[in-house]
């Protein structure tokens, strides 16, 4: 018993269509190819569909054929020439950019490091006068006599009190000889005494 086809009539005759249309444009395509016929200006929409770009004619006979060739192919070179001459330039750019960031960077630690510089010469010179001071006052509390010398720095803020003691024993020990420290802490008042000594200690 022989089998039909379910598939419409109608479709079937559209595909078949269909396929001779595509076999019609396929023939012409493959004779433009072969310059059996010129189709340019009809395959040109499918050529630029399919990004194919069409044969361009070439006069065998024209005198600056190699000419023509040699000047195409060296604007080709240009081109890709300046292409990486671009991407050349963009890199520099880059490292450029790259370093003149570094160099700001670095500027600024320089400055910043002048700065903590010109700060800490400022404080050793500070400490150098306040050191010459003391030894200055050290040496006139020396030379006077003790009940005088006591009875100034009665007087004086503790801490600086202290510190002038600091120096006089520092310079004692320096020359070798006793420190009259312990004597001015004994003709001081109590008060004064004990607070000298629990702040020095």
């Amino acid at each position: 018993m022989a089998e039909y086809s379910t598939i419409p009539v109608g479709l079937r005759i559209f595909v078949l269509v269909l396929i001779v249309i595509l076999l019609l444009f396929l023939g012409f395509f493959i004779l433009n190819s072969l310059g059996i016929v010129d189709m340019r200006s009809i395959l040109a929409p499918i050529n630029s569909l399919f990004s194919i770009q069409p044969e361009t004619k070439i006069d065998v006979d024209d005198p600056m054929l190699l000419a023509k060739q040699r000047l195409a192919k060296d604007y080709e070179a240009v081109d890709l020439l300046q292409q990486e001459v671009a991407k050349l330039q963009s890199e520099v750019d880059n490292k450029s950019g790259e370093i003149n960031q570094q160099l700001e960077e670095l500027t600024e630690r320089e400055k910043q490091l002048e700065e903590r510089e010109k700060l800490l010469n400022q404080q050793l010179k500070e400490g150098d006068d306040r050191r010459r001071r003391l030894e200055q006052m050290s040496q006139q509390f020396t030379e006077m006599p003790p009940k005088e010398a006591v009875a100034i720095m009665s007087k004086m803020n503790v801490q600086e009190v202290i510190d002038i003691l600091k120096v006089t024993e520092e310079l004692a020990a320096a020359e070798g000889e006793a420190s009259i420290v312990p004597y001015w802490l004994s003709l001081m008042k109590e008060e004064k005494a004990a607070e000298i000594q629990e702040k020095w200690r």
